[in-house]
Formats: structure tokens, sequence, C-alpha cells
């Protein structure tokens, strides 16, 4: 085989292995193409056709979907707790972290002048650029599906279990595996007015916590220890 087509072959299992990492396979491969297209390629050759433009809606696109998780998974969050959870989680040093396991290096086409010194921002601005690729190629809940499949997967490698509650940690960990909200129900209100004993119960999937506490909130805390340590005892599905 030529080398040319022997390089254009590598390239498209390239293309296919990147798209069963992303967990979306685009039906528009143009599309792809480009957000792979550094714009150092294009001035190198006096055009201008890069992934800047898809770098602008995807980092739009990250922005708003990221925000409807983290409405989801933290009801109690005030908005600048959910703006600062927002921010960890589409940083520079965030995307560039997911870029390098998607292994976009392999596929991004850059300048001579890039070569052998690409800096991380670089890989981030593509990443966002694929993002606007699906969004064009499949709409917002293609990209809400492959965010959800990766950033929320390994949240807890950007945000800081000290940052956390216990409970917004188990929220985190349940909305990484689609399993949903949990619902906490006061069981009853025990003991003498200055004592109380409160007992709750959580249940979420086929999970059911008992929590004990000198408060509600105490005692919805116990109960989501008792869950959050079951579900990391166990493997993602």
């Amino acid at each position: 085989m030529p080398e040319p087509e022997r390089e254009n072959s590598r390239r498209s299992s390239l293309l296919r292995e990147l798209q069963e990492a992303l967990g979306y396979f685009f039906r528009d491969g143009e599309l792809l193409k480009a957000a792979l297209r550094h714009s150092s390629f294009a001035h190198e050759r006096g055009e201008t056709d890069s992934n800047e433009r898809l770098e602008f809606l995807g980092d739009a696109v990250l922005g708003a979907t990221v925000a409807k998780q983290l409405y989801e998974a933290y009801p109690d969050e005030s908005e600048g707790e959910l703006t600062q959870l927002r921010a960890k989680l589409v940083c520079k040093k965030a995307l560039a972290r997911w870029a390098a396991e998607l292994e976009l290096g392999r596929l991004l086409v850059c300048g001579k002048s890039m070569l052998g010194h690409i800096p991380s921002s670089v890989y981030a601005d593509a990443l966002e650029a694929v993002l606007g690729a699906v969004f064009l190629d499949g709409g917002y809940e293609a990209v809400e599906r492959v965010v959800r499949r990766h950033l929320f997967l390994d949240a807890d490698v950007f945000l800081r279990e000290d940052d956390l509650d216990v409970k917004s940690r188990l929220q985190v960990l349940l909305q990484a595996r689609d399993m949903g909200l949990p619902q906490y129900e006061l069981l009853s209100v025990t003991g003498p007015s200055h004592s109380p004993l409160f007992r709750v119960r959580l249940r979420v999937g086929n999970l059911d916590c008992l929590g004990l506490g000198s408060s509600r909130k105490r005692a919805e805390r116990s109960a989501a220890e008792l869950a959050l340590h079951s579900l990391e005892e166990t493997e993602c599905p």
C-alpha cells in the first residue's frame, strides 16, 4: 500500500477509535475533521478553515450542559457554589486532561510552527471544538450524553472532596451512574425537645439507607454517608 493510502487508513482508524471513546459516531465526518484542524495549519496555507468557530460553539454548549447537570445534581447548592463547581469542571486544566484521555494529540492537525511544543490549552480548545461538532451533528442531547459519560464519571478528579459535603458527593456519583436523585423521607422524631432523635430514610435505585441524627440535616447526612460508602465499594457499571 502506498504511503499516502497507509496514512489515510491509519487516520481513519484513529477517528473511529476517537468516536468510540466519545460514545458518539458522527453522521457528517467532515465536522469532526474540522474540529481537529488547528488555526496554525490553516494560516500556513493561507486558509481560514480552522476549528476556532467550532471551539466558540463548543465552549458555549459545554458551559450550558455542565450548568444543567450541576443544577440537577445539586438542588441545595447556591448559585455561587454551582458557579465554582462549573468552573472546575470546564477549566482548561480539566479539559486538557480529558483531551489527553481521548488521545486527541494523535489526530490534531497543526502547522509546522507548532510541532514539538503544543501547549495543553490547544488540546483543551480542540476538545471544545469537538463538542461543538457533536452539537451541530447530533444536537444538544448528544453533547449532554458525551459530557455525562466523561466529565461526570471523573468528577471526583476535578472536585476535591472537601469542597463538597457528603450529600453533594453522593449526588455526583449518582449523576455519573444515571441513577437519579436521592429521596429523603423523615420517618420520625423522638426523644425530648431538648435532645431529639431524627430518623431519615434515603432511597435511590436499589439503595435504602436509614440515617439518625440530632437534626434532620444530620440524619440526612448520616443516610448519605451510608449510601456513598455502599456505592464506592462497587464498581461503576
